[in-house]
């Protein structure tokens, strides 16, 4: 399979290099500086819990005009219009995973993209430390895929699971983004009380009944909205009912 990365930084340089060490002939979408530092070393992660490191070859390529079986789109939410743009030059008809914290879903993305377009979210999250993306893999949340038959994504899903990547399909990815926004927005509107700071925010019990009241509260908007997609553990940690659990968890 050959994959595009769009978007280099710790979410592009983890999937890329685990990518490449499982078959998949890589190259990443020019953006200086990060791809001068890719085009001289290649894709390095290293996994801070102990899993090792992963140091892959990649292709800096200038412009997408090239053909793809598989484009990994992992850039923030304002950079999205920018990057869809530059995604009119595909060639053919690749899957593109758009793969972050979109909670616009489909609606942010814009333009005339050739080819077959997903929703997705890494399982990962880490900071980049010099050309190394150090990560650590997030346990309660496996890479998310959305679910469809395309044969691509099985492929992906497959190379993934092989590198050690936990992976889960979800059937409604738009609505899942929208749960998942509302969730970690209420978590770093706690942290913001506490200072951005996880462990005053672990002991500070009033905080925690008052963030996990606005996720209750916000998934319950969503629900009201119409949304559909909210995750099921997440559905029955924070009902009501359950809310010293929740805050307990």
């Amino acid at each position: 399979m050959k994959t595009l990365i769009v978007g280099a930084g710790v979410i592009g340089t983890v999937y890329g290099a685990h990518l490449a060490a499982a078959g998949h002939k890589v190259c990443v979408l020019s953006h200086r500086p990060r791809t001068d530092e890719v085009a001289a070393g290649g894709l390095s992660a290293r996994d801070v819990l102990g899993e090792g490191q992963v140091d892959a070859e990649a292709a800096v390529v200038p412009d997408a005009s090239g053909k793809y079986d598989i484009v990994l789109v992992a850039v923030r939410r304002d950079q999205l219009a920018s990057a869809c743009a530059g995604l009119a030059a595909l060639a053919g008809k690749p899957a593109i995973i758009f793969f972050g914290n979109n909670s616009a879903g489909r609606l942010g993305i814009t333009g005339d993209i050739p080819g077959d377009v997903y929703l997705g979210f890494p399982g990962v999250g880490g900071v980049m430390t010099g050309e190394t993306a150090a990560f650590v893999r997030v346990r309660q949340q496996p890479t998310a895929l959305q679910q469809a038959a395309d044969p691509r994504l099985a492929e992906l899903e497959s190379a993934l699971v092989s590198q050690g990547f936990a992976v889960q399909r979800v059937a409604d990815m738009d609505g899942w983004l929208a749960y998942h926004a509302a969730f970690i927005a209420c978590i770093a509107a706690a942290l913001y009380r506490c200072g951005t700071d996880p462990v005053r925010l672990a002991v500070d019990r009033a905080t925690l009944t008052l963030m996990c009241q606005a996720i209750t509260q916000a998934f319950a908007a969503l629900r009201a909205d119409g949304t559909a997609g909210l995750p099921r553990n997440l559905a029955v940690l924070h009902s009501p009912m359950l809310r010293a659990v929740a805050v307990h968890y």
